[in-house]
């Protein structure tokens, strides 16, 4: 596209293909803080663009060290301690790279069935690792957590919060919401039942 060239053609969730770019927030999972952000083609995998969020945050940890107060600082990890990922992420090269990183992995694991192991021991060890930090209680608080904290940037960045009370027809715009033209569309109040509206307009009799 001549007005993104850097947008990549990517599959959405429906099926559909459309240019975009993907987003990878980091996270901090105590306090919901962004750590780092960074940008890439929609069509780079998850597991080729973690390093690269991995150093940003990084990055902005040992930058935050050198310019606040040493009692701050000491409150402050100067590394990725953990990391929380989605099923996306996972893969025989992530592990390995993040045990190498000294970063303890839990990510959630897809089901790939039976797998052949020849050769490949030190991936095995960090599957199997990463597998019984899953199951355990603290695995399994920490995605619980992660659908808390980590989803919730990109709902304040695609403004999801903001599209759930809101309306494309005109005529179901409530009289004392005006119509916002930035949006094209028509906000409604958080207590409007978007089901009486609808029945509102049937004539008397209709089903």
């Amino acid at each position: 596209h001549p007005h993104e060239p850097d947008a990549q053609i990517s599959k959405m969730k429906d099926g559909s293909t459309h240019l975009a770019h993907k987003q990878e927030h980091g996270v901090d999972m105590d306090t919901g803080a962004i750590l780092g952000v960074t940008l890439h083609g929609g069509a780079k995998h998850d597991t080729k663009s973690l390093d690269e969020t991995i150093v940003e945050v990084e990055d902005n940890l040992a930058e935050v060290h050198e310019k606040v107060d040493e009692e701050t600082a000491n409150k402050v990890s100067k590394r990725i301690q953990e990391a929380v990922l989605d099923k996306g992420y996972h893969s025989n090269e992530v592990l390995v790279a993040l045990e190498e990183s000294e970063i303890r992995a839990y990510v959630a694991e897809p089901d790939r069935g039976r797998r052949n192991w020849k050769n490949k021991h030190a991936e095995r060890d960090a599957v199997y690792r990463n597998r019984r930090r899953m199951k355990g209680r603290r695995g399994k608080d920490l995605m619980r957590k992660r659908g808390e904290l980590i989803e919730r940037p990109f709902a304040h960045m695609h403004e999801t919060g903001r599209m759930r009370r809101t309306q494309s027809a005109p005529s179901r715009q409530h009289p004392q919401a005006p119509a916002d033209p930035r949006r094209g569309c028509q906000p409604v109040p958080a207590d409007a039942d978007p089901r009486r509206s609808r029945d509102a307009t049937k004539p008397p009799g209709s089903p």
